[in-house]
């Protein structure tokens, strides 16, 4: 690839990883928090924030591939082959092991930024045992699940043309929805900084779309388009740490870089920079829902960012599988946190 198109991948990755490290610091922003403080406190807060990025990253992505600006329906999440054993297992595992560690993939990364030492344990955890699923010892599980896809005829998983719908109907259903849902806890919460920040991270999916869709796209070395991840592009940092080789894009490496810069730039300004050692009996919880998470968000093809914003906003009926999995695998847990 030409180094003008490595440049804007680069530099593109890290500007959008310092915002979004900013705007899920300040908010908390976790998918844990969404489900368990909504069901347990009716606390929606979190899940308005999570809903309110799903809804702009959605509208800003169909956008992008209604205008025929990016080639959303050559990403990963939109191959015609449905990985549905992968996606519904991994999901659930992975929604598991975040309760069970007490945040997702991404708090996790912030925590860590932030100086949890408990936190780091559970990222630690989460790369190696991400990094053996995808190269390693338990990449043949890997294969076994995606020997089970479903082929799509249309070519495309895109939820409206599996059901032969106009590509604009189910997007608009849905934004109505939600909003309709967000306006609902608006009587009774004032969650408005927090909806605002979610849109700060619905954003950030959309412009990232654009960035490896348009500008870092090479014309002789076309790349599928992507957007935020942080399972992958973590599993991958551990493959360069240790091998110091780079696979997969520039843009994933360096949006985990600038994610931890910009989360740690807000915790300090904020006051919340501080090192916070975990208490002896939750190490092994760290580091079980760490490696959980890990292999599950592997196996699934992302973790609550990457298949539930990036793959949700394309409309993907492997991402929906996936976060239904891990709704499912979280509301377990929690239950059998709640009668231990």
């Amino acid at each position: 690839m030409d180094e003008q198109f490595q440049l804007w991948l680069i530099g593109g990755g890290l500007c959008v990883g310092i915002v979004f490290g900013i705007l899920a610091q300040r908010s908390r922003f976790c998918a844990v928090s969404a489900v368990s403080n909504s069901s347990l406190m009716r606390d929606y807060r979190y899940l308005d924030a999570y809903i309110a990025a799903i809804l702009v990253g959605l509208i800003g992505t169909q956008t992008l591939e209604m205008t025929g600006s990016v080639d959303i329906g050559g990403s990963a999440y939109r191959r015609p082959s449905i990985n549905w054993v992968g996606a519904l297992f991994g999901g659930f595992i992975f929604g598991i092991g975040s309760m069970i560690s007490g945040g997702c993939a991404s708090r996790t990364l912030i925590r860590t930024a932030e100086g949890n030492i408990g936190a780091m344990v559970t990222l630690l955890a989460f790369s190696l045992v991400g990094m053996i699923t995808l190269f390693g010892v338990l990449d043949p599980v890997r294969e076994w699940t995606s020997s089970s896809s479903l082929y799509i005829e249309t070519g495309d998983s895109s939820i409206a043309r599996i059901m032969g719908l106009p590509s604009y109907l189910l997007p608009i259903i849905v934004v109505i929805i939600g909003i309709a849902v967000l306006y609902y806890h608006l009587q009774s919460q004032n969650n408005w900084s927090y909806i605002v920040y979610g849109c700060g991270i619905g954003l950030c999916v959309v412009i990232s779309w654009w960035l490896t869709g348009v500008m870092g796209q090479d014309e002789f070395f076309e790349s599928p388009p992507s957007s935020i991840a942080v399972a992958g592009p973590l599993s991958r940092s551990a493959v360069f740490l240790t091998t110091g080789e780079v696979t997969g894009s520039y843009f994933g490496l360096f949006l985990l870089v600038g994610m931890l810069f910009g989360a740690f730039v807000s915790a300090y300004i904020s006051g919340q920079l501080r090192w916070v050692t975990p208490a002896g009996s939750m190490v092994g919880s760290y580091l079980l829902g760490g490696a959980i998470m890990g292999a599950g968000a592997i196996l699934a093809g992302g973790c609550n960012v990457g298949q539930g914003l990036s793959g949700l906003s394309t409309f993907s009926l492997t991402s929906l599988l996936a976060v239904c999995g891990m709704i499912f695998g979280m509301w377990l847990a929690l239950r059998w946190i709640k009668s231990a």
